[in-house]
């Protein structure tokens, strides 16, 4: 039920999204009530300035998608990581090392799993477009999902 809300909204957000050369794009989560940190609360932000998507080289390759309520009272930071440190390329990545932090806390699942559907790069090598859906757990835990789902053009 949570991924077809955040299939949804993903959807309606991209297709209302007028084209121009301003940033566009959505961060859109939900978590279920035991999932650590995010316990039960969610979120759906637009425009980009409210969140960016960036790459660390020097930190194992990782995207490192941060984002903020507009009223400021949430914040939110989904750190994504290969287990072999390559570069995070287009692709479905199983059981990968997913971090989540929201109101200064974290937590690592190092079975989180994540979709990139597409990444694009500037001529500076930074990360100008990406499109992706993340999935992370508490352990042990039945009702610790945390879902994300991502779209970001700079």
């Amino acid at each position: 039920m949570i991924r077809a809300v955040l299939a949804a909204s993903a959807l309606l957000l991209a297709t209302a999204t007028p084209a121009s050369a301003d940033p566009t794009g959505y961060l859109i989560w939900d978590s279920g009530a035991g999932a650590w940190p995010t316990q039960g609360r969610s979120g759906d932000w637009t425009p980009p300035g409210l969140f960016s998507v960036r790459e660390a080289p020097e930190e194992d390759n990782l995207i490192r998608i941060k984002g903020e309520s507009p009223d400021e009272r949430e914040f939110l930071e989904i750190r994504l990581y290969r287990h072999d440190g390559q570069r995070i390329t287009e692709g479905h990545f199983e059981d990968q090392k997913v971090l989540v932090v929201n109101h200064g806390f974290g937590w690592y699942d190092n079975g989180g799993d994540f979709d990139v559907m597409h990444i694009a790069y500037n001529a500076d090598g930074l990360i100008s477009e990406f499109d992706g859906a993340v999935e992370h757990h508490y352990p042990d835990n039945p009702d610790s999902t945390f879902r994300a789902k991502i779209s970001y053009r700079r």
